[in-house]
């Protein structure tokens, strides 16, 4: 696009914009982090580290899936370690210990990593380690360069993990993926929904293999200890601690963003301003494919003959976030979860400017509802590890491991029988010794973008699962680790990653 109509056009905008900039927008989205003292600001201790990390081999960039399933034996694992353990590589790793310390939440380390440069260390901003806005500062453009950083850093503490697993020292690959899940709920306090998801995500990974290390630890080396896993499910405590779901807030983030952007397309009169509007929106959505900006161009233009005026779009912003809030605060099972949300209801032409700029919140919700059935199992499988680990036996029910080794079972965020009152736990068992017919128990084991296989369990070990996203006790004989299968249960234990890694070692297919 010609620079010298660019340039114009970004004059018009800002006359329009008269004694309020766009930057006021970018003032609110940086409000929640501006009082937080120096010697709470993780990014002062992570980012130097992030900015130093050397990029892993290639073959396991961009492949999480492909690092939690390394063994010892895997093609790879010689490159992984070797990268892992470089200084540059170990000196990260001290840094997240140091930002993941402090577990009180009233005295935690933040993320408080400002939106835009104002504030941001320029050698970060040279390395792309900071929340680029642009000029103007645009919300919905924002490039968060430092998150591939942290993918980096994801990566480094699981081959570390497996490593020091390997080596005997199980409760040291624990304390190290605690601390990157300490860095996710740092994280899921972030304004934008992309961040919030890494963290979300991150946290429900952390779970998941804190389970597969105490698994993996159970089929070898027996390292771990009773009086660290009692400790550990302390840690883990959702009802009060880091870990409580309830403080995490819906990241409000992306309705700034939407808000900025209506107020510089919309014209004194409320209409599409077409020296602006087309072009602007054609940006943002080439933001990322910027080939593609011609043709955005086009579209854009169409699009702003028909677009709703920004009086009915901001009610439709604040419409749709609006719903949102009063999904995240509801109970899992409100009735209005049965009904599309308005985000969902949205009309895609009219208000093609909010489409374009609003992620799909309900997938948060989603990960959540994950991330809490991950929590929950996590603690009811430590304890039951613990307890299996002193007195050498299994308990006839999950009752019996409180209040020894769990003050609280917690409740099956999958399971809807909650009339008067009622805590449904997570279903256990032990195979042969408690199913019908003595036999071993036979799973058809569903790892997401992986083959489907059987595996038989005994009674050497138990089940753990929740009913998962059917909302239907299957017995866990088809079973995943995901609430989004319609069919089957979300299997606890034993952990889908460690049956899967096994399947792929037994049949030559390892990574």
């Amino acid at each position: 696009m010609n620079r010298v109509v660019r340039m114009l056009c970004c004059l018009a905008l800002l006359a329009q914009a008269g004694p309020s900039s766009a930057d006021d927008f970018t003032d609110r989205l940086n409000a929640p982090f501006q009082n937080l003292s120096d010697s709470r600001r993780a990014e002062t201790v992570l980012m130097p580290a992030l900015g130093s990390l050397e990029q892993p081999p290639g073959v396991l960039l961009g492949r999480a899936d492909r690092v939690l399933l390394l063994t010892p034996s895997s093609p790879v694992w010689q490159s992984a370690t070797a990268w892992s353990m470089g200084e540059t590589q170990q000196a990260a790793l001290e840094a997240l210990k140091q930002i993941a310390e402090e577990e009180n939440p009233r005295r935690a380390m933040e993320f408080a990593l400002p939106y835009g440069i104002n504030g941001v260390s320029t050698s970060w901003v040279r390395q792309g380690l900071h929340a680029e806005l642009g000029d103007p500062p645009t919300i919905a453009a924002a490039q968060l360069g430092y998150l591939e950083r942290m993918q980096w850093l994801e990566s480094l503490v699981h081959i570390e993990a497996t490593r020091l697993a390997e080596e005997g020292d199980t409760e040291s690959a624990m304390e190290l993926v605690f601390d990157l899940a300490i860095l996710g709920r740092m994280m899921a306090d972030r304004m934008l929904a992309q961040e919030v998801s890494w963290g979300l995500e991150a946290m429900r990974t952390c779970a998941l293999r804190l389970r597969d290390l105490a698994y993996v630890d159970s089929q070898g080396q027996n390292a771990l200890t009773a009086e660290y896993l009692k400790e550990l499910v302390e840690r883990i405590n959702i009802a009060r601690g880091m870990f409580r779901l309830d403080r995490i807030r819906l990241p409000l983030g992306d309705q700034i963003a939407a808000e900025q952007m209506s107020f510089r397309v919309f014209g004194p009169t409320g209409q599409p301003d077409q020296a602006v509007f087309p072009t602007a929106m054609a940006e943002l959505a080439a933001t990322d494919r910027p080939l593609r900006l011609f043709s955005e161009s086009g579209r854009w233009s169409t699009a702003s003959q028909e677009h709703a005026d920004r009086r009915e779009t901001d009610r439709a912003i604040s419409g749709v976030f609006s719903d949102w809030s009063l999904r995240w605060t509801a109970s899992t099972f409100d009735p209005q979860f049965r009904i599309p949300s308005a985000f969902a209801n949205l009309d895609g032409s009219r208000l093609a400017v909010v489409k374009e700029i609003v992620p799909d919140l309900d997938n948060l919700l989603v990960l959540r509802r994950e991330l809490d059935a991950e929590l929950v199992g996590t603690r009811v499988t430590l304890a039951i590890r613990a307890m299996r680990i002193q007195t050498g036996n299994l308990p006839s029910s999950l009752a019996l491991v409180r209040p020894v080794y769990i003050e609280d079972l917690g409740i099956d965020p999958y399971n809807p029988q909650r009339s008067a009152g009622n805590k449904p736990e997570l279903k256990f068992f032990v195979p042969i010794r408690d199913t019908v017919g003595s036999d071993l128990h036979q799973m058809n084991v569903i790892p997401e973008e992986r083959t489907n296989f059987r595996v038989a369990i005994g009674d050497e070990d138990f089940v753990l699962y929740s009913l998962g996203g059917n909302e239907f006790d299957d017995r866990a004989v088809i079973v995943s680790d995901s609430g989004l299968e319609s069919t089957g249960d979300y299997l606890i234990w034993p952990p889908v990653l460690g049956l899967l890694r096994e399947y792929l070692e037994d049949t030559g297919a390892a990574e």
